[in-house]
């Protein structure tokens, strides 16, 4: 099989981009790190979306859709911050310590220094680690167009595995979330085939938030890699609610996970491995979200 030749634009303005997107519509897709399309090109075209691709739009020279900050006690990365960056921001340590946790678990050095937070949320691969990390703290991403920006839910902008929702010509230019307050903790724990360079094959996100007497009044659990599309599982959330957590507690909402993996993907050959493996990651996430560090 011969190679196959691509096209390479770099626009130098959001403008320019969309409007090479819009004409070009199904044969054009976005580039900034390069860390999934350049794989997928290798790969049978259903399993990354280039059957058709003509055209890569290269938008890592755009001015001002990098960077992280906080204000008003939200924070905001642009789309095309890294995850290295990610993983070493103190705004984002401090405020959503499980995204710097699973941004620092994304490949190896060298991916986690080109790939960006946006490609990662466009890509819309099952087993994106920062997905999991924003779905549990409930993050919003911006579009922007010809037609201007519209902003909608992280969960929103899936379509299925390796699909998104973006119209012809939209391009993410950043993602927010408000800043986890003092009386939340969190975690991000993730099973992968190795250490070193793993995709992963589950992995959970956990928040949670108490009281002065120790009672649970908020929690967010989003496992990932293991459901049809990224959600938060909001039967596991309800055992934790409102309960001083022990240990039959954290038990029942780690099962609970395991239990809506099955229910949403129903019994497959992997079942038996990864339903005990899938409790396992839930109860370690939600310890360690309460400041307990178990192995």
């Amino acid at each position: 099989m011969s190679p196959r030749k691509l096209g390479y634009v770099v626009p130098e303005t959001l403008r320019e981009a969309s409007e090479f997107l819009r004409e070009h519509a199904e044969h054009a897709r976005v580039i900034a790190g390069g860390t999934d399309v350049l794989v997928q090109l290798r790969r049978r075209p259903e399993r990354g979306r280039t059957d058709g691709l003509r055209w890569l739009v290269d938008i890592s020279r755009i001015r001002g859709l990098a960077g992280v900050s906080s204000a008003s006690g939200t924070i905001r990365i642009g789309a095309l911050t890294t995850h290295e960056e990610i993983a070493r921001n103190p705004i984002i340590r401090k405020g959503a310590p499980l995204l710097a946790e699973a941004c620092a678990s994304v490949g190896s050095p060298q991916i986690r220094a080109r790939g960006t937070i946006g490609g990662n949320i466009m890509n819309a691969s099952p087993a994106a680690d920062t997905i999991p990390a924003l779905v549990a703290l409930s993050a919003r991403v911006r579009l922007s167009d010809l037609g201007g920006t519209r902003d909608i839910l992280i969960t929103d902008i899936f379509e299925g595995p390796y699909r998104n929702l973006a119209q012809p010509g939209e391009i993410l230019v950043e993602v927010y979330f408000d800043v986890l307050p003092p009386t939340c903790r969190s975690a991000f724990v993730k099973l992968g085939r190795r250490e070193a360079l793993a995709i992963a094959r589950l992995s959970c996100a956990v928040v949670i938030e108490r009281d002065g007497a120790g009672r649970v009044v908020r929690a967010a659990i989003a496992p990932g890699a293991c459901l049809p599309m990224p959600a938060r599982v909001s039967s596991a959330e309800e055992i934790l609610v409102g309960k001083v957590p022990d240990e039959a507690t954290i038990d029942a909402a780690a099962r609970e996970v395991a239990e809506e993996m099955v229910r949403r993907t129903g019994v497959r050959w992997s079942t038996d491995y990864k339903k005990p493996a899938l409790e396992a990651i839930a109860r370690r996430a939600i310890w360690r979200a309460l400041g307990v560090n178990v192995e």
